[in-house]
């Protein structure tokens, strides 16, 4: 049976993720975690309670999940880091630098880290990696996302990556996303390729908050047993 830890328990991701953990034989949520102040403190979760320090429980987990914020997630990875437990996050919003400290820490501890938890959007981010490999440098690229509109982060951290896997192989040329943020969409990509007499264009729809939670589930097994390291969604599609 696989203890977890879940952090950022009652938000929108955690919900779901606690209810699509709920639903597996071999995984079992011992504590969730909030921000202090939370009304539900102290209340009954799952097979543990919610309350808002991690450090009360973090020694019954045998794995950490966390959707917060970029501040959280760092605080939340010290103590982490002090009783090596591996560390997953979807956590969205980081700096360079913010990243940067992620990565030391993971010489510690195994982390995975994606801005999607998404098995579809993965794959095209697989995908994308080597089509822009042989792509003229005569396309234009653009890119359109949309989401919700209390989603904070704009770009989003989807976009962001796939930007930085175009801008890594081989392209130059700037790409502006349009960042879009409507009603309760929950997710959408747009990546345009266009030239003269042709275009082509991709197009991700997340429907529901569970292809985010399934991914989750994939990575929490994927990570349970992993030497410390920096994971990314890649390293889950490359083991299946």
């Amino acid at each position: 049976m696989i203890k977890i830890i879940l952090i950022g328990a009652a938000g929108k991701m955690g919900r779901i993720v606690a209810e699509a953990i709920s639903n597996e034989k071999d995984m079992k949520i011992v504590a969730g975690v909030e921000k202090t102040g939370h009304p539900h403190i102290g209340s009954p979760f799952y097979d543990g309670y919610l309350t808002d320090d991690l450090e009360k429980v973090i020694k019954a987990g045998d794995i950490c999940v966390d959707f917060t914020n970029p501040l959280a997630t760092l605080e939340n990875l010290e103590i982490a880091r002090k009783e090596k437990k591996p560390y997953l996050t979807g956590t969205t919003g980081f700096t360079e630098e913010q990243l940067a400290i992620i990565k030391k820490i993971s010489d510690e501890i195994p982390i995975l880290y994606s801005p999607n938890f998404s098995f579809g959007i993965n794959l095209l981010f697989k995908m994308i990696k080597e089509m822009v490999k042989f792509l003229p440098d005569d396309y234009d690229i653009s890119l359109i996302e949309t989401h919700h509109k209390k989603k904070v982060d704009a770009p989003s951290g989807t976009a962001k990556k796939f930007i930085e896997i175009i801008k890594n192989k081989k392209r130059e040329k700037e790409i502006k996303p349009i960042s879009l943020r409507l009603g309760d969409i929950i997710g959408e990509h747009v990546l345009i390729f266009a030239t003269e007499g042709e275009y082509i264009k991709i197009i991700h729809h997340a429907t529901s908050r569970f292809a985010f939670a399934k991914g989750v589930i994939y990575g929490i097994r994927f990570l349970i047993n992993k030497e410390p390291n920096f994971y990314t969604f890649e390293d889950i599609l490359l083991s299946t």
